[in-house]
Order: structure tokens, then C-alpha cells, then sequence
């Protein structure tokens, strides 16, 4: 009798190294779609309910609840939010036009910046099981926002408001700012019979060419507005990143490349305040040829490569993750950190990323928590091990990545005084010009004289011309000026 169980036992242990060795053998990719759905929250009481959305474009003024934010919300992304106060007014605007603002903060964080953005509630959600509820328990409200316009704050107080004052939520006036997409300045001069050939990259940059040719100015001035150019450039950045695709609207693609980049408060807050979508676009352009390390904000030591930036959702790079004490944190995900030490237990308790555990990280320099570490919970799940930083915690450094064209010099960053939105636009549009105008620039002489071609005539000459610098014009020709 013994000698069957024992032998029960064995049979029993190798079936379970055989199906260990084949869950070792079986790989599965983390579905990323996982973490866009944030299925963490708990399931879903009700979507698209109330009277109906009301309809918001450029222009439109209206008064709705609005409370601070710690970061810069940009439209397109998904914001989670869990709310123990203010619940009647938050449940009476899902009911009516499911509409409430986040406020942005200045580029210090402590003040407001008159800017925001307006989040329409798409999906009510039931309270998750894990928050902490206090007794006697207030109500909760759960639910799932989409940033949809930006607007700015109307009769607003000339001293700055802190963003302390608007912790819990307050009406206020607002109006929404438009999004203008210039169109292709060479429209009207290129020729309609030959766009289907514009399809191919190689040939729209020779047709753009002959389109230039038939107007006063070069083609490198019209570069700058061209919008699939910087499409271009912005898609093969992030294929490095492991994202394929990108939105086709230039005001889409300006949000989203906005919200996936690694930026400084300053730097997101320009780009937020920036009303054209094509001088969105160039500014990021130059972002991302000009910055590539992640440093801990409050030591400036290096926590992570910007080649480390990999996309564990299907909104991209970052996104915005709610914790059970209701604290929204912008979050990005990069394979590996350096400088770095873990503090605390593993824990899977609402985790952000089913089927991971993470554990708290914190900076090895001066242990301010800079994000958390993610560990696959099974063998056979991919990625094993990642991290995800939190974007207010972590900064970048200025680092370029190309060298600048021969003779141009590199504009001075400006300084951190208040930000000026107009002198901010003048400021990038002319850096950028210079730029160009240095690349496109004809070649110059060693002693800085201008080296000017030859005379195409002269090439043709024949042996016999006149050397001589005599007027040589029919005589019924108006003398030279």
C-alpha cells in the first residue's frame, strides 16, 4: 500500500515538472491592451449614461466643475479617477453632460497656469474592492475620463492662484481653445494630375521641389510646414520604441506625440499653450532630437536612457493610473533603470499591469520614490521584469543627438521666469528658421567671404569671347542700370 502511494507521489511530482518545463517552454506576450482598459478598477456600472454629451468645439464658453492637477493633461488620454468628496456634484455633472476640467499647474507645480482641460466620463465603474474607507464611509464615485479639449480659465484673479486652493472641485468659467491646422502652402501651386504619384516618399520630395520652384520662396521654407515630413520623423522615432503605428491628424499626432514624450514641466506646458498643431508638431520635432536621458528630479542623477522607453499599453509609452487613495499618476515604462534600490515587499494588490507584482523604487542618491519595479509573476509571461517611472519624479537631461550645422551656433535655453506663451511661440519659431537658414546656407570661404559660383555663361563661352567688361547689348536694347 505504501509502495503505491509513494509511487502515486512520483507520478505526481513529474507531472508537475513536465507542465512547469512546458509553461517554461510556452512564452506569452503581456497583452498590453490589458493595461489601457485598466481593468484593475473593477467592472463597469455604467457607460454612456445621462442625457447625452454636450457638444464642445473651438470657441465654447460654459462653467463646469474643474479641480487641480499635478500634471499636464493633454486631449486623447485616458484619466481614471476615484473620488470620496464633492460626490454629489461630480454625479450631477456625469448625469447631465458627463463634463469636468483638470487645471493644469504652472512649470513650478505650485501654482496654477490658467490653462486645462475639459475629461468627458465614458464609463462609470463600481468602488474597488481594496480602497480604504473610513467610518463613517462616504460615498465613492469611480470612473474612466477622456481629455477631450483644452481651454482657458476666464476672469481670472491677476494674483496667482495656488494650486492648493483647488484640491477639491469648484466651478468655474472657461473657454475652449481651438486647434488650426494650417493647410499645404504648396496647393496652390502644385500640379493636381500628379498627386497620386505623392504617395511614394522619394518621389513627393522631388514633386515638392518642382512645386517650390514656381513660387518666390526656397523649398526649405515650406519643410517647415510640412506636416508629413514631421510625421515621418516622429513615426521613425517611436518604431525605435517598438510603436508602429501613429495617428494620421496632424492635431491627434500633435497631442499624442506630446503625451508619449519625455518632458520637463516647462517644455509640456509650451506645448500646451501652442494653438497651431504644425508648431506643435516642429517643437516636438526638436525635442526629440535633442533629449535622451531621464534624471531623478530632485538629485539629477540618471535613472534611465531614453532607448530604455519601451510601450507596455496601447495608448503608448505613458499613461495615467489611478492608486487606491484616489492619486493619479503619470506613468512610463522603460526596460531596465539604473542608480535605483527597491524599498518595501512585492505586492500584486491593484496592480496596474495584471499578472505583474511591483514593488516600490526609489532613487539610490537621495531615496526620493521615482516609480515602481514590475515582476511577471509567472515564468513564462514577457516581459519577466520592467519599470514604470513616475513622469513628475523623473526629468530629462538636454542631450544632442546631432551636431549642429558648421557655423551655427546653438540658441542660449531660456531662462525659467514666467512662461510667456507668444514670446515662447516667437522663440522656437525663429530658432527653428535659423536652423534652416544655417543648413541651406551657400558655402563660405575660409576667411568668412561669401564663395560665389562661377557665371553658368562663362561655361559656355566660346574661346573667342571678349575678355573685356564692355557693353556688348543690341543697340535698340535700354542701356544697363
Amino acid at each position: 500500500m505504501e509502495g503505491s502511494v509513494d509511487s502515486a507521489e512520483e507520478e505526481a511530482l513529474r507531472a508537475d515538472v513536465m507542465v512547469e518545463a512546458n509553461n517554461d517552454a510556452e512564452e506569452q506576450q503581456f497583452d498590453i491592451a490589458l493595461a489601457a482598459s485598466h481593468s484593475y478598477m473593477g467592472p463597469s456600472l455604467e457607460t454612456g449614461s445621462g442625457r447625452g454629451r454636450a457638444r464642445v468645439e473651438a470657441g465654447w464658453e460654459g462653467r463646469v466643475p474643474v479641480m487641480a492637477h499635478h500634471g499636464i493633461v493633454f486631449p486623447g488620454e485616458t484619466v481614471p479617477m476615484l473620488f470620496t468628496e464633492d460626490v454629489d456634484i461630480l454625479s450631477e455633472a456625469i448625469q447631465q453632460d458627463k463634463l469636468f476640467g483638470l487645471l493644469c499647474p504652472d512649470e513650478g507645480g505650485a501654482a496654477l497656469s490658467g490653462y486645462g482641460v475639459l475629461c468627458e466620463v465614458y464609463e462609470v465603474l463600481a468602488a474597488p474592492a481594496g480602497v480604504q474607507r473610513r467610518s463613517p464611509s462616504p460615498p465613492l464615485v469611480s470612473f474612466k475620463a477622456r481629455a477631450t479639449h483644452r481651454f482657458r480659465c476666464r476672469q481670472l484673479p491677476r494674483r496667482a492662484l495656488t494650486a492648493h486652493a483647488f484640491d477639491r472641485l469648484r466651478f468655474m468659467d472657461v473657454r475652449v481653445l481651438p486647434d488650426v491646422r494650417l493647410a499645404d502652402p504648396l496647393r496652390a501651386a502644385r500640379l493636381a494630375a500628379l498627386d497620386p504619384l505623392r504617395a511614394e516618399d522619394e518621389r513627393a520630395v522631388r514633386l515638392r521641389s518642382m512645386d517650390a520652384a514656381l513660387t518666390p520662396w526656397p523649398l526649405f521654407v515650406y519643410e517647415i510646414f510640412d506636416f508629413r515630413r514631421m510625421r515621418r520623423t516622429i513615426r521613425d522615432y517611436f518604431k525605435t520604441l517598438g510603436i508602429d503605428d501613429v495617428p494620421e491628424d496632424a492635431v491627434t499626432l500633435s497631442h499624442w506625440t506630446a503625451s508619449n514624450l519625455a518632458l520637463t514641466p516647462r517644455d509640456r506646458l509650451a506645448l500646451f499653450v501652442v494653438d497651431d498643431a504644425l508648431l506643435r508638431l516642429h517643437m516636438e520635432v526638436g525635442f526629440i532630437m535633442e533629449k535622451s536621458v531621464l534624471c531623478c528630479a530632485a538629485c539629477e542623477v540618471e535613472i534611465a536612457r531614453r532607448e530604455q522607453i519601451f510601450a507596455m499599453s496601447t495608448e503608448g509609452v505613458h499613461s495615467n493610473y489611478i492608486n487606491l487613495g484616489g492619486f493619479v499618476h503619470d506613468v512610463v515604462t522603460v526596460s531596465s533603470v539604473r542608480n535605483t534600490r527597491l524599498s518595501g515587499a512585492p505586492s500584486a494588490e491593484y496592480s496596474w499591469f495584471p499578472g505583474y507584482e511591483w514593488t516600490v523604487a526609489v532613487c539610490a542618491m537621495c531615496h526620493a520614490h521615482v516609480g515602481w519595479r514590475f515582476e511577471a509573476c509567472r515564468r513564462n509571461l514577457r516581459p519577466q521584469q520592467f519599470y514604470g517611472l513616475c513622469r513628475n519624479a523623473v526629468h530629462p537631461r538636454f542631450s544632442p543627438a546631432r551636431a549642429a550645422p558648421p557655423g551655427a551656433q546653438r540658441p542660449p535655453r531660456p531662462p525659467r521666469h514666467h512662461l510667456d506663451p507668444d514670446l515662447l511661440i516667437v522663440e522656437y519659431f525663429v530658432s527653428e528658421l535659423g536652423r534652416y537658414a544655417a543648413r541651406h546656407a551657400p558655402d563660405r570661404a575660409p576667411d568668412g567671404a561669401p564663395n560665389l559660383a562661377p557665371d553658368l555663361a562663362s561655361d559656355h563661352a566660346p574661346d573667342d569671347a571678349p575678355d573685356d567688361e564692355s557693353d556688348h547689348s543690341p543697340p535698340d536694347s535700354p542701356p544697363a542700370q
